[in-house]
């Protein structure tokens, strides 16, 4: 016998819709109020900028080897070489006969909000006994909620010449429309999009996010 929906029905399914659009609304507006606010803005376009010239280093340094399995910070100190306002703490020792060689105090950078910037090697194969890496990352951890929130959102260029491979925001990922994590792995492409944003970036200095390039 065929259910007939009785008025009831009707407005419970409409209350459930509402209610749905009001939450949804709800987020949209307040990661656009913290995306838009000036809270943290010049310290936001500070961190942006070291990102980029971080990475523009990092393509730099490595040109010559055709490839991304040595990328650490040691390097860039001991060349002196990398954004100074990231650059860990540089030591510079002799030895007996009066060789001098440098290295990194500490394996990690600070950002512009005090936290972690650690670098690395990215996707990695074996070529007989060498590694070879096709990417390197970059990441900037203890990321209060806003910045996140700006990071995550920026206008990243995802056109097919991007070196932009992928972008992990704590535990989501997002990556070039037409790769494999995307169309056969579930990641998310990118640009992302607010209201995936605001389920990622938590209050607190607790956001971590990771880019890799190629």
């Amino acid at each position: 016998m065929r259910k007939i929906k009785t008025d009831k029905q009707d407005g419970r399914t409409m209350i459930e819709s509402i209610a749905y659009i009001m939450v949804m609304i709800t987020l949209t507006v307040t990661v656009a109020m913290v995306v838009n606010s000036g809270y943290h803005k010049y310290e936001c376009s500070v961190i942006q900028q070291q990102l980029t010239d971080l990475k523009k280093v990092i393509m730099q340094r490595y040109a010559a080897d055709g490839q991304y399995a040595n990328v650490k910070w040691d390097d860039l100190c001991a060349d002196g070489v990398g954004p100074r306002s990231l650059m860990p703490t540089r030591v510079c020792e002799k030895d007996s006969e009066g060789n001098q060689s440098c290295h990194c105090a500490f394996q990690k950078g600070k950002h512009a909000f005090d936290g972690p910037v650690s670098i690395g090697k990215g996707d990695c194969a074996s070529e007989g006994e060498q590694e070879y890496c096709q990417t390197y990352w970059i990441e900037f951890d203890e990321l209060p909620a806003d910045v996140c929130a700006q990071l995550a959102l920026k206008a990243w260029d995802v056109t097919e010449g991007s070196d932009l491979e992928r972008m992990v925001v704590n535990t989501k990922i997002w990556g070039w429309g037409y790769s494999p994590i995307v169309t056969e792995g579930g990641a998310k492409p990118l640009p992302a999009v607010v209201q995936d944003v605001s389920e990622q970036c938590q209050d607190g200095y607790v956001n971590k996010i990771r880019w890799y390039y190629n």
